[in-house]
C-alpha cells in the first residue's frame, strides 16, 4: 500500500504531526501550499471566516506527482471554526479520490476533526473516508489503531 501524507500547516504544528506520521508509515510527504499568506492566528481566522461564508476555494500552488499511484492518503490540517481550511478542500477538488482510503488528521487546541471529516466525505467522492484523528501529540500506538494496524 503506497501512502501519501498531504498536509497544510500554517504555524508548524500540523507539519510536525505529518513528519511523525512519515516516520511511522514511511509515506511520502506533500505540503499543501496556497497563494494566500494567512499571517498570524487572528488574521488567519478572519480570512478563514470569509472563505467559509463565501465558499471560496483558494488556489493551491503545487500538485502531487503521480497522485493515482497512492492507495492511502493521510490528510492533515489545523482546525479552523471546527472545520478544515478551505485550502484543503481546494486541494481535494483537484484529484480523483475514487477507490482511495482517506485518513484525516488534525491539530487543534479545542475541536476535534468530526465536522471536517463530514466535509471531506462529500469532497472525496468515491473514497473511503475514515474517522479523523486529533494529533497534537503523535503517539505511535494511537496512529496504529487509527490506521487499523496497516502502518
Amino acid at each position: 500500500m503506497r501512502t501519501l501524507i498531504a498536509y497544510y500547516s500554517r504555524a508548524g504544528a500540523t507539519r510536525k504531526a505529518a513528519e511523525k506520521l512519515q516516520t511511522i508509515t514511511n509515506g511520502d510527504l506533500f505540503e499543501i501550499k496556497g497563494e494566500k499568506n494567512y499571517g498570524n492566528y487572528f488574521t488567519a481566522l478572519g480570512i478563514a471566516r470569509k472563505e467559509f461564508s463565501e465558499n471560496e476555494l483558494p488556489k493551491v500552488t503545487e500538485k502531487v506527482d503521480n497522485f493515482d499511484s497512492y492507495d492511502r492518503i493521510l490528510l492533515g490540517f489545523p482546525i479552523w471554526y471546527s472545520k478544515c481550511p478551505q485550502l484543503v478542500l481546494s486541494f481535494v477538488s483537484q484529484y480523483d479520490f475514487s477507490g482511495k482510503e482517506v485518513y484525516p488528521f488534525c491539530t487543534s487546541g479545542m475541536s476535534g476533526p468530526e465536522q471536517a471529516v463530514e466535509l471531506l466525505k462529500n469532497a472525496c467522492e468515491g473514497a473511503t473516508v475514515h474517522a479523523g484523528l486529533r494529533l497534537n501529540k503523535c503517539e505511535e500506538e494511537k496512529v496504529g489503531t487509527w490506521l487499523g494496524g496497516n502502518k
